[in-house]
């Protein structure tokens, strides 16, 4: 019963580190994306004015 108990905190641990790298690797580019888009539309202007 000992060993069942490791592996279900095992998978849940497992689960709950998939969810915060998942949210972490949307939310961290897309904070960083919007400090520097006003920079790269200055230097790479999307259409001529």
């Amino acid at each position: 019963m000992n060993d069942l108990g490791a592996i279900a905190a095992t998978v849940i641990s497992l689960i709950f580190l998939a969810i915060v790298g998942i949210v972490a690797g949307v939310a961290i580019p897309g904070l960083f994306m919007a400090v520097v888009a006003p920079w790269l539309d200055w230097i790479f202007p999307a259409r001529n004015k």
